[in-house]
């Protein structure tokens, strides 16, 4: 357990002192998730006029645990007045975040242990005696012995627990008790390892017990504070939804409690080499977005060949089963540019819209050009600035050569220069933008822009820094199991009804 020494500090005024209790919280409260308790501090006057001190720690029950007494503990009746004085040290007990995460695992594994017995009572007849039942306890994976404890717990027969630590031993024993012990009828294995070896003792003795084992594809326990998770982007520090990204990146890590190195690049040579030196610096496992998936692929095949899983989020959800990325997790950029496609449809809009690219390597920028184009009945231009800083004077040329019915931002960033341009315009010419941020709510609650569709910048950085730790916690290779599956996040309009019902929300929780 983690042990926390307290100083009880003794601050009275001889004569003020009286029996009774003062709270001092340690930490936060019994219901903190990592573990902190509460205590008090007793304070007792004896008849003699000193005055002794104490501690007590609130139990899990809620109830308050025995008196904790210091060995100097006491505030003599002669003692000077207002002079602050302190006890020897109370060592108090917590469940630091591993003890707690442990204890509810073999919490479950013993509930699941319940379950298997009851599967096996059924399975056997149900009624009557039952057969002797092996419980298989791998000590080389510690804490499961809680669910042979579920079984011993439930199962209507005998169990006999066998705790394996050489399989090759175990292999032998186990073939030998098959052929000779009658009375065993039923076996629980407790790891895939010690389950290959029932498996093949069965079929070696031709003895087919009933049984079952069980598998865990997720390390249930927390990985050690300082495994370094990587989470690399592309990016710009002018464009909101990176900021959101990291904010999002750095909550999970917080959370999770795990140590996570977020950075962002503006240009893919960066990012290439960002992530190379979270493989120098020992990372187990990397997120990292693909705008640009040729020059990413060597620096993800690097870490790969170092034995480090990578996950790719954001841009390139096209190109990550090539890059070799073992799971990608995005918004569906194509899909999301046919949805604004149809959007423009059903509003009427004609003739010439503009798609503004402002990262031009960006693919997944492109998809969802490409989405728009799909679906759109007019024509799609792909249009980008020469100059981040001129945006608007740029895209306002652009405007007054007056064949363009509308325009679509990539970025809530973008789509509020592109509202300025509009404006500065005075031109008829319609706006909308994915992203969001509180000015592209209020253009679109007041019908400056005519609609958003969301990027959630927030939902794939969460999920991004989640991956890494899945896949560096997985008992299976990551690579081979997740095959490059993609996770895509379905997009959606926003109107303006919607838009100010977010704006009214997001001061609601202050209230």
């Amino acid at each position: 357990m983690m042990r926390n020494l307290i100083w009880v500090a003794l601050g009275f005024i001889l004569g003020a002192a009286t029996l009774g209790a003062v709270w001092a919280n340690v930490a936060n409260t019994p219901d903190d998730p990592d573990g902190a308790v509460d205590v008090r501090i007793i304070v007792e006057r004896h008849a003699s006029g000193d005055v002794e001190v104490g501690l007590q720690q609130r139990e899990v029950s809620g109830e308050w645990g025995e008196t904790l007494r210091p060995e100097h503990r006491f505030l003599l009746a002669g003692a000077r007045a207002d002079r602050p004085l302190h006890s020897s040290v109370v060592i108090v007990d917590t469940d630091s975040r591993y003890e707690t995460v442990a204890g509810a695992y073999a919490e479950y594994l013993f509930a699941s242990g319940q379950e298997s017995a009851l599967r096996f009572h059924e399975r056997l007849g149900g009624a009557g005696d039952l057969p002797r039942m092996l419980c298989v306890n791998d000590l080389n994976d510690p804490g499961f012995g809680s669910y042979c404890d579920g079984i011993e717990s439930t199962y209507g027969g005998e169990v006999e627990r066998w705790e394996v630590s050489d399989y090759d031993d175990f292999r032998v024993e186990l073939e030998t008790r098959l052929l000779e012990d009658r009375e065993l009828g039923a076996l629980f294995a407790t790891s895939v390892p010690t389950a290959n070896i029932v498996d093949e003792a069965r079929e070696a003795t031709r003895r087919f017990i009933p049984w079952s084992y069980w598998i865990e594809l997720i390390d249930p326990h927390l990985p050690p504070p300082n495994n370094l998770h990587c989470v690399i982007s592309h990016g710009s520090d002018e464009d909101l939804f990176w900021g959101l990204a990291a904010e999002s990146s750095v909550a999970a890590a917080g959370m999770l409690g795990i140590n996570v190195r977020n950075e962002v690049y503006t240009n893919s040579a960066a990012q290439a080499d960002a992530v190379r030196r979270c493989v120098a610096d020992g990372a187990v496992a990397i997120a990292t977005t693909l705008a640009d998936p040729e020059a990413m692929q060597p620096a993800v095949r690097h870490a790969i060949a170092a034995g480090i899983p990578v996950i790719s989020y954001n841009s390139g959800a096209e190109d990550a089963a090539e890059v070799g990325t073992a799971l990608h997790i995005s918004l569906d950029d194509l899909v999301a540019g046919r949805v604004a496609g149809e959007e423009f449809n059903r509003r009427g809009i004609e003739g010439n819209v503009l798609c503004v690219i402002h990262e031009p390597e960006n693919q997944g920028l492109h998809d969802r050009c490409d989405g728009l184009t799909e679906s759109f009945n007019g024509t799609v231009e792909r249009w980008s600035m020469t100059d981040r800083d001129t945006t608007v004077e740029e895209l306002h040329a652009r405007l007054d050569e007056g064949d363009v019915s509308a325009v679509l931002g990539l970025s809530s960033s973008i789509g509020v220069e592109i509202r300025s341009a509009i404006f500065d315009s005075r031109l008829n010419v319609k706006g909308a933008t994915f992203g969001f941020s509180r000015t592209v709510a209020e253009y679109v609650a007041d019908g400056r822009l005519m609609f958003a569709i969301f990027d959630h910048p927030e939902i794939q950085s969460y999920l991004a820094a989640v991956g890494a730790l899945l896949t560096e916690r997985l008992r299976i290779d990551p690579m081979s199991y997740f095959n490059s599956a993609q996770m895509l996040i379905t997009p959606t309009i926003v109107n303006a009804e919607e838009m100010q019902a977010l704006l009214d929300s997001l001061t609601e929780w202050q209230e």
